[in-house]
């Protein structure tokens, strides 16, 4: 899998709190978008301004507690069936420039990533997806015959030796597509329920102990969808969502490993808690690392520009270059 691909993953599973695997903590770093090789294209103009949506909007912010300590604030805009996301930007690299966003469009079923700072875009659907997926394969293919070419002529202590790191190697990522894409191992979050409720924000919640390989990584203060303001549109935004990632992973079944897995769906995770995270904490070995904050929902008219890529950004394509 490319970088541009798992970066896109990356992206989203950053830009909802509890939402989805984490790479294990030696295999974090790197799932900031990267594009690569742009092809530009214009968008088509809008003649005839297009009339407002009612839409949803959250307001959340971020208090960091390790490294640079530090607070961010970002939004997340929603019309069933699209939904807008801000992406922080990384705090080792800070932009003064806007978030990038992650853009789903639920009628036409896709994911649009848009970086501003390279005033570009990326999309990613099911075709495009399944096209990368026949590129992998048939480079993953003339990999495997030469090195085949290669094992003829060692030693059969060699080629036993050779053999068992390609099985050790291809195990530990999930598959011969995750090893030769070079994914990073990822495991299924665990979301237990605690049954502990209190008041977070106004919003009553129940607690949710999101725990990974045994490990505590974060606290979810969940409210059901019916206490949000247009909660019935955000859950339905979500469901179309995560139905969108399920086709992904077919999409993607062989090439994708162990990474497009269905019980790794970043967005189906919201379906298990069955509601809102008001309150998520995050913990790196058991030390408090984040806590994000839901600050306001509100109810308001959204550009119907809002849920597609700037005018004049260039779309830049996922795959093998």
């Amino acid at each position: 899998m490319t970088d541009a691909a798992r970066g896109s993953y990356g992206a989203l599973v950053a830009a909802f709190p509890g939402a989805g695997p984490r790479p294990r903590k030696a295999d974090r770093k790197g799932e900031e978008m990267k594009f690569k090789t742009p092809v530009a294209i214009l968008l088509t103009a809008i003649i005839a301004p297009a009339p407002a949506l009612a839409g949803v909007v959250f307001q959340v912010e971020t208090t960091y507690h390790t490294g640079a300590p530090g607070v961010e604030s970002s939004e997340m805009s929603v019309e069933k069936p699209n939904l807008k996301m801000e992406i922080a930007a990384s705090r080792d690299e800070p932009s003064d420039g806007p978030p990038d966003v992650a853009i789903f469009n639920g009628e036409r079923r896709q994911m649009v990533v848009v970086d501003h700072r390279e005033k570009a875009y990326m999309v990613v659907d099911s075709a495009t997806v399944g096209r990368i997926d026949g590129q992998i394969q048939g480079q993953m293919q003339q990999a495997m015959k030469e090195l085949e070419k290669h094992m003829e002529g060692l030693d059969p202590k060699q080629r036993e030796m050779m053999e068992q790191m390609l099985k050790g190697k291809m195990g530990a990522s999930g598959g011969a597509g995750a090893a030769a894409a070079g994914m990073p191992k990822l495991v299924a979050p665990e979301f237990r329920r605690t049954g502990e409720r209190g008041v977070k924000q106004g919003y009553p919640c129940v607690r949710y102990d999101v725990l990974l390989d045994g490990e505590k990584i974060q606290e979810l203060w969940v409210t059901d969808w019916n206490n949000i303001q247009g909660g019935d549109e955000v859950a339905g935004a979500f469901l179309e969502m995560a139905d969108f990632w399920k086709e992904i992973a077919e999409a993607f079944s062989s090439a994708g490993g162990g990474f497009f897995k269905a019980d790794r769906n970043p967005i189906d995770s919201f379906t298990k808690i069955n509601g809102f995270p008001v309150v998520t904490r995050s913990f790196e070995g058991g030390e408090l690392e984040s806590e994000t904050v839901l600050r306001s929902v509100s109810e308001r008219d959204l550009d119907p520009d809002a849920f597609e890529p700037p005018k004049g950004y260039r779309l830049r394509t996922m795959g093998p270059q």
